[in-house]
């Protein structure tokens, strides 16, 4: 059992991926974290809507930009997948607590939490050559812009509004379909993850 390596040896992504190239895709992923915090820290501060929706949204598209670049430029690397991984779920995290502090009930963001957890951990381990816990890019982007949209729009919902019942609602949605895709991952995989429990150093 170990993490997941990537595949070129070091002292050919020099040669092969010119380093200026892959600092511009990999700043979009480092820039989408530094939003991402930047939001939790002004999120309940006395600042415009608009204000907070623009950083918001500048997190939220920076996934698309990144990612886009990346394949375009040809500059994919597994640098490049992990900052994007911790920079999704920073701000999915943060989400879920910003969601949570608008009076959101805890047990659907609690959910979603434990899957990005159980997900961000497995996801760093193969067994014999092969990920543990294969990854749907469609499914995983759909459930991010799901939750982040769901999020924008509780930025524009008064606490007193009827509205905040649909928010409610939709975050109940997300957690019953991501635990769904948890439990039927987790079973097709059972194989990789017994031999990763069981296989010795």
């Amino acid at each position: 059992m170990h993490p997941i390596e990537p595949r070129i040896a070091s002292n050919q992504i020099q040669n092969d991926r010119p380093l200026t190239r892959v600092c511009f895709v990999q700043s979009v992923s480092v820039l989408r974290l530094f939003a991402t915090l930047l939001f939790a820290s002004l999120a309940f501060q006395n600042l415009p809507l608009r204000l907070l929706a623009c950083i918001y949204g500048f997190a939220m598209c920076s996934d698309l930009v990144d990612g886009f670049l990346a394949r375009r430029l040809n500059m994919e690397s597994y640098a490049g997948k992990v900052i994007d991984l911790v920079s999704d779920k920073s701000l999915t995290v943060v989400s879920l607590l910003y969601a949570a502090e608008r009076g959101i009930y805890i047990l659907p963001l609690a959910l979603i939490a434990m899957r990005e957890m159980v997900v961000i951990g497995l996801r760093l381990i193969t067994v014999d050559g092969t990920q543990l816990l294969p990854t749907s890019r469609v499914f995983g982007g759909v459930m991010a812009f799901l939750i982040w949209s769901n999020t924008m729009y509780l930025l524009f919902v008064p606490n007193d509004s009827n509205r905040l019942q649909t928010v409610k609602h939709i975050y109940y949605g997300c957690a019953l379909i991501v635990i769904v895709n948890l439990v039927v991952r987790i079973y097709v995989s059972r194989g990789r993850i017994m031999a990763s429990i069981t296989k010795a150093e």
